[in-house]
């Protein structure tokens, strides 16, 4: 996911950048010191996420936000201020949440797990004597294997002893089941095909098609 920084203040931008390298999932596009900056990287990057500062010069943050939501409906927008009263005013224009200056990495972990669920969380798996994690959202197919799942991502794939049952379950707006056997990522999810009664999903990152059961197919056809 993409986010920017807007604030007049280099220490404060870089500080908002910092916090983030705890978060691989997330990757700055640029940092803003007004709003003119702001409205033309947005335009040009199209972030998932912006955070702002509220007082700036010319443009405040308040009015911003109206523009980027005008602009990008589905941009998210957290307000990032001295000022813990105008947090009314920063949810009047439909933010996401704020944070009070000086940020604390708690706060904003909690607030990207409310936003975008599931975007910090890790799996652990092992190669060899080595002990690896990776994104659950960067998980595309995950399917039972023997006595292990079989997880399959941007970067290759894994077996985990989780089953799909407690995945699904832990995770249900990253997954959507296709078959008894088989979940996927729904943000991965492209377009279904059904040829001579064989129902399959095409999944963006993914070379094969999935298998998709014919009851999941009747659920899924409404949505794609």
């Amino acid at each position: 996911m993409k986010y920017l920084v807007v604030d007049d203040e280099p220490i404060a931008r870089r500080r908002v950048r910092r916090l983030f390298t705890d978060y691989d999932t997330f990757e700055c596009v640029g940092e803003a010191a007004d709003s003119q900056q702001a409205i033309e990287i947005a335009a040009q990057n199209q972030p998932d996420l912006v955070l702002l500062d509220i007082s700036m010069p010319g443009m405040d943050g308040i009015e911003l936000g109206k523009h980027l939501r005008e602009a990008h409906p589905d941009i998210k927008l957290i307000y990032v201020t001295a000022y813990p009263e105008h947090a009314l005013k920063a949810y009047q224009v439909y933010a996401s949440g704020y944070l009070v200056k000086p940020i604390a990495q708690q706060q904003l972990a909690e607030l990207l797990n409310h936003i975008f669920p599931n975007s910090l969380a890790k799996l652990q798996f092992q190669v060899g004597h080595d002990i690896r994690w990776v994104n659950v959202a960067d998980i595309i197919i995950a399917q039972t294997d023997d006595r292990y799942t079989h997880i399959y991502f941007g970067s290759g794939d894994a077996l985990i002893d989780t089953p799909l049952k407690k995945l699904l379950a832990d995770y249900p707006t990253h997954f959507v089941q296709v078959h008894r056997n088989t979940i996927v990522k729904k943000a991965s999810i492209v377009k279904l095909e059904s040829t001579a009664g064989a129902h399959k999903v095409i999944l963006d990152g993914m070379d094969e098609p999935v298998q998709v059961s014919r009851r999941a197919y009747s659920s899924l056809k409404s949505l794609y």
